[in-house]
């Protein structure tokens, strides 16, 4: 009797791996994940927001802008030059993505008189860390931006499609 039971579980082991495979393929797959995608939004900047942004610049070989000069907003062609600029680096971040955030970053640019990136700091935090960063790391390559002011309040937008 043991005999019998062990060769009819090795009988029903086989079976089951020679079966397995071709059920398991039967099988419907998963339906497909939604697409993300992310884009540059500009956002409104209440200009109360202007007054209350520290205008220090964090570089040591830059000429800082007067500290009576408040940060002004870009607006028209200067902002979509600069967003243009941005959207060339700038990268959601998969952990971000996976977590399903979201925020509006607004960065205080500080320039040189050619427009140069002298800093690029947060004055407003989108309240998720992660996104604050990758906004700063993708306005480190903006380069020039000419004809600007010498700081600048520009709004990084992200949103989940």
């Amino acid at each position: 009797m043991p005999l019998q039971l062990a060769l009819l579980s090795s009988l029903a082991l086989h079976v089951l791996l020679i079966i397995a495979p071709v059920w398991l393929a039967m099988r419907p797959p998963p339906p497909p994940a939604p697409g993300i995608a992310a884009r540059l939004l500009p956002a409104p900047v209440p200009e109360a927001l202007a007054q209350a942004v520290s205008t220090e610049v964090s570089s040591a070989d830059a000429t800082p802008a007067p500290p009576s000069a408040a940060p002004r907003r870009l607006q028209g062609a200067a902002l979509r030059r600069a967003q243009a600029a941005l959207s060339k680096h700038l990268f959601y971040p998969p952990q971000a993505v996976a977590q399903g955030l979201e925020g509006d970053v607004i960065l205080l640019l500080s320039l040189t008189e050619s427009g140069q990136l002298v800093s690029a700091t947060i004055a407003r935090s989108s309240g998720h860390p992660i996104l604050d960063q990758a906004a700063i790391d993708a306005a480190r390559h903006i380069g020039a931006l000419p004809g600007n002011p010498r700081q600048t309040l520009f709004p990084v937008n992200f949103r989940l499609q």
